[in-house]
Parts: C-alpha cells; structure tokens; sequence
C-alpha cells in the first residue's frame, strides 16, 4: 500500500521534517516570485 507524502513526513526526525518544510516553503516561494514575474513581463 502506498504512504502519503504526509504520512512520510509524520516518520521523520522533527528536526529533519523542519529542514524540509522549510525548504519547500523557499521554494514555493521563489516559484510564486517567478509566476508573478513571468506574468508582468508577458507581451501584450
């Protein structure tokens, strides 16, 4: 049967699950900055 990736998270060291969400946190984040540029630099 296949886990969750919150089932996954949930397994780990605190301090190692800390390390990740803040990583996909910083990366969420520089994604949303490169939609909001990609959508103000588009060609009208």
């Amino acid at each position: 049967m296949t886990r969750s990736l919150k089932e996954q998270l949930a397994t780990l060291d605190p301090a190692r699950r800390a390390t990740i969400e803040e990583e996909a946190d910083r990366l969420h984040a520089e994604y949303r900055q490169k939609e909001k540029q990609r959508r103000t630099n588009r060609p009208t």
